[in-house]
């Protein structure tokens, strides 16, 4: 199923805080193996091009923003969304 995402927070579409909708809500990622892999995946399937900085997964700007709703995310890169991407919803231990 699709996985819908958004950078929140920002005055561009294709910058800010990473959130995915997963069960009706909208949660940040504070995914164990969030890399530049993940990253352009999900640069690809917002339409922004390359990524230019890949976030700190469990910053305390991601983990405290809104509930985590990704534990882990495992992707090629060559991936056309998230969707296709391992994931395993749910906090991750990292985070608390």
């Amino acid at each position: 199923a699709a996985v819908p995402a958004r950078l929140w927070g920002s005055r561009s579409r294709c910058t800010g805080r990473l959130e995915l909708l997963f069960a009706g809500t909208w949660g940040s990622v504070c995914a164990e193996g969030w890399d530049l892999a993940a990253a352009r995946v999900l640069c690809r399937q917002l339409g922004c091009g390359r990524p230019r900085l890949v976030p700190v997964p469990c910053s305390p700007v991601a983990a405290g923003a809104s509930p985590a709703v990704l534990q882990q995310v495992q992707c090629t890169g060559q991936e056309p969304a998230l969707e296709h991407c391992i994931l395993q919803p749910g906090h991750a231990s990292s985070c608390s």
